[in-house]
């Protein structure tokens, strides 16, 4: 292409991304803190009907309530999480499982919450995205479980781990919490007493991953048919596997792909991406895509 054809010598604009769903959900997290702080501010309860509460609790609390957040930090830590791994969903899976999977987190979340109290006192209150978060945080990591990220504890100490300690401390937080202080915190019992106090939801923290595991499962589960398949008749127990040619068969003299062949074969996993989302790839497709990208650095 000649300098001339380029846009910017064309005197136009290059098209911009759009906005991702994640960024959009972001945002409306954001704006609907401010909205909070007025009300504080002005001493008054506009956003009273959106918490969830236990006593005869109207239908649409069961998702507005995922909409406010009780203070700065509990909004920042969900919104960290949410862009890491909501970003992660949506890039893999596309922006429908992305909201599906949030909704669905932030549903069985509050109805972990709100089962959780029955029989109780029903005076407490459910507000945040913490089970939905929870949710995209299983869906993105779950196959990913032998990588290893870093972590900045309270900003500045930073901790490397494997993905596979991350998750099952989180599984493990949330169920002790729920089991020793939620649980009997909001109950009355004789000989059953909360070993500690906290703010936290952890039965909705763990409606969340239990949703999100459910979630992964079923999204691996329907990638290994995809839509787009035939039947075909039985293969002889004899026949080579039909999985992802190595890197160096089906070349001249064992010799490794050019990079036009590369690219051809990058361009029929992209193209089943497109069609199927990331889960559609198999184990084995993944891990060629991974040495196609490279090779093709």
């Amino acid at each position: 292409m000649g300098i001339g054809d380029r846009a910017y010598m064309r005197n136009q604009r290059l098209a911009r991304d759009p906005i991702s769903v994640t960024a959009w959900t972001v945002g409306i997290l954001v704006g609907f803190f401010i909205l909070t702080l007025v009300q504080e501010s002005a001493k008054a309860d506009f956003l009273g009907w959106m918490p969830l509460t236990e006593n005869k609790p109207a239908v649409w609390q069961w998702l507005s309530y995922a909409l406010l957040h009780g203070g700065f930090w509990h909004l920042l830590g969900n919104c960290l999480v949410l862009w890491w791994t909501g970003a992660t969903v949506e890039k893999e899976q596309g922006p429908v499982i992305f909201l599906k999977v949030l909704v669905g987190g932030s549903l069985i979340g509050a109805l972990a919450w709100y089962l959780t109290g029955l029989g109780g006192r029903q005076e407490g209150v459910l507000i945040g995205l913490s089970a939905g978060v929870y949710a995209l945080m299983l869906v993105a990591l779950l196959d990913k479980l032998e990588h290893q990220i870093t972590l900045l504890l309270f900003f500045f100490l930073p901790v490397t781990l494997k993905v596979r300690w991350l998750l099952t401390a989180l599984w493990l937080f949330a169920l002790l919490g729920w089991a020793f202080s939620e649980l009997p915190g909001r109950h009355d019992w004789l000989g059953w007493k909360a070993a500690w106090t906290d703010s936290l939801a952890h039965s909705a923290h763990l409606g969340g991953l239990v949703f999100g595991w459910l979630a992964w499962r079923y999204l691996n589960r329907t990638s290994q048919a995809p839509f787009y398949a035939q039947v075909q008749e039985p293969m002889s127990t004899n026949a080579p596997s039909p999985a992802i040619v190595p890197e160096t068969e089906g070349f001249p003299s064992g010799s490794p792909p050019t990079p036009g062949q590369a690219r051809a074969e990058m361009d029929k996993l992209l193209d089943k991406i497109s069609s199927g989302g990331f889960g559609s790839l198999t184990a084995d497709e993944k891990r060629r895509l991974e040495e196609l990208s490279a090779r093709l650095r």
